[in-house]
């Protein structure tokens, strides 16, 4: 079959070779009329929410709406500079004014983005925000100027609203813009020095959010973007997180990262002292950032330790781990003092206080609950008794078999690991509420997923059945068709430990 001419719509009508340029190719401006454009370069079969919806139809997004958006630094198509020059000396019009066209995704853009920006994020004025969090809502000051960005972002827009609204046609549409964006990042990524921009990771960084809202993947298309930006970090090394948004990047990838790590139990680049050496001075005044370059640790001892009981090691080498993880865990009993200097950041309430729990969990086992005093410090609770029940569950297990333990021991052993998993159930309800917004609901899924498995492994069957509750029911509504399980899926899990690209 014959290669489809990739030419603008004119030279393909008039037969003509095409040399491609964007936005304009260079035959029509020398014919002085303005170039329709290219063909689409992705269409995107699309899915609904549920089976009882409209059959699902093919969109083809026109790709062609973003040709203006790298024409001058004007952040989200306001359309204010309505002016741009040519740039080619071959059609005799150097400096001619053109009447700048505004894109329809320009002038929705707008609304899109305030949307997402309210239904995302905790409704709560000055709140204090996380820096993942905080790197969403600098979206709007972000300067775009590269259509990889600008795709990204409409398609991220427009998911967040059809899954608030469970609006059928608009989750079609984000499909296609997701198509349009990959298109754009597949373009991007064979360019060396566009590959290397802030804008191309944050692109990238947006789609993997993409797919945690209406991912049709099992995972897949989460794992491949992550793994996409650790590729690019890599080759642009740690020296380059010099600027505010490359850092906001940085600490949100290494959330997702530390999330696949739990996942797969399996470490990556972001234990390197090299790149600790970003967060160093960061990690002096925000305490979220201090406890993730801690955290950022434990897949690696999770990792070695697989491994050993693979090889089945001698009872010398699972001695080293059991030191290492007792030092990481020294480590972070001192963050926690110093986090609380002053007191816990939360107060105990009656469950029946939380807005909107009561709709997602009709079980009050758990009572009274944690009211956090910023949502900062909900989340950063949430990670640190999530990762604290990871690494100690591991260490228990090893201490257990290496180490004779005396019934005392055991206690105090079953007494911390249950703590750990006891105050994550008190802390669902508060990131559960409406006001606490999607990044809210979505920061309680994987530590719910943990304490669900060490009830489960302890044999504590009214918890084990809390846990499943809460998960599905602080999951957003209408977010997955069919649910997620609560256990990793296979295929994600073999894909992810056999794929040598996971860096």
């Amino acid at each position: 079959m014959p290669k489809r001419s990739s030419g603008c719509f004119t030279c393909r009508a008039r037969k003509v070779r095409c040399d491609e340029v964007k936005p304009e190719c260079n035959n029509c401006l020398k014919r002085g009329q303005k170039c329709p454009g290219y063909r689409p370069t992705q269409t995107f079969v699309l899915h609904t929410f549920d089976r009882e919806s409209e059959r699902p139809g093919i969109i083809r997004e026109d790709e062609t709406i973003y040709k203006f958006a790298n024409q001058h630094h004007t952040p989200f198509g306001n359309g204010r500079d309505l002016a741009v020059r040519t740039g080619s000396q071959q059609s005799g019009r150097i400096g001619t004014q053109l009447l700048r066209t505004v894109s329809p995704l320009a002038i929705e853009r707008v609304q899109h983005l305030s949307n997402f920006l309210s239904l995302y994020l905790p409704n709560w004025t000055d709140e204090t925000l996380t820096p993942p969090s905080a790197l969403i809502l600098s979206l709007p000051s972000t300067p775009a100027s590269r259509p990889v960005f600008l795709t990204a972002l409409d398609a991220l827009s427009a998911a967040q609203i059809a899954v608030s609204d469970k609006n059928h046609v608009l989750i079609n549409r984000s499909r296609s813009l997701y198509g349009a964006a990959l298109g754009q990042m597949m373009k991007s990524v064979t360019k060396s020095h566009a590959s290397q921009e802030d804008e191309t990771l944050l692109a990238t960084y947006l789609l993997a959010l993409y797919e945690v809202f209406v991912g049709i993947t099992n995972g897949h298309g989460f794992f491949y973007h992550v793994q996409g930006i650790l590729r690019i970090l890599v080759q642009r090394g740690p020296s380059s997180i010099k600027t505010n948004l490359s850092l906001g990047i940085f600490h949100g990838t290494r959330y997702y990262s530390l999330g696949i790590g739990y996942h797969i139990r399996k470490g990556s680049i972001f234990d390197s002292p090299d790149w600790l050496q970003v967060t160093a001075d960061a990690a002096k005044s925000d305490p979220w950032v201090a406890l993730m370059d801690l955290c950022i640790c434990i897949p690696r001892l999770l990792e070695r330790t697989d491994k050993l009981t693979t090889l089945a090691g001698d009872a010398e080498q699972f001695e080293k781990i059991i030191v290492d993880s007792q030092l990481l865990a020294d480590r972070l009993f001192e963050w926690i003092v110093s986090y609380e200097k002053d007191g816990p950041r939360y107060d105990k309430v009656d469950v029946e206080t939380v807005e909107g729990f009561a709709r997602l969990c009709d079980d009050d086992l758990y009572d009274p609950v944690f009211a956090f005093k910023t949502f900062a410090a909900s989340t950063t609770y949430l990670l640190y008794w999530m990762s604290m029940l990871i690494m100690r569950s591991n260490s228990f297990l090893l201490v257990r078999k290496f180490h004779a333990l005396e019934p005392k021991q055991l206690f105090l052993w079953d007494r911390e690991l249950s703590e750990y998993a006891d105050c994550i159930c008190r802390a669902v309800p508060y990131s559960s509420r409406p006001s606490a917004g999607y990044t809210g609901r979505f920061s309680t899924l994987t530590p719910l997923v943990i304490a669900k498995k060490y009830f489960e492994a302890k044999g504590a069957s009214k918890e084990n059945e809390w846990c499943r509750k809460a998960y599905f029911g602080a999951q957003v509504p209408g977010l997955y068709t069919p649910p997620i399980p609560m256990e990793p899926l296979p295929s994600f899990v073999k894909l992810v430990q056999n794929s040598e690209r996971y860096i």
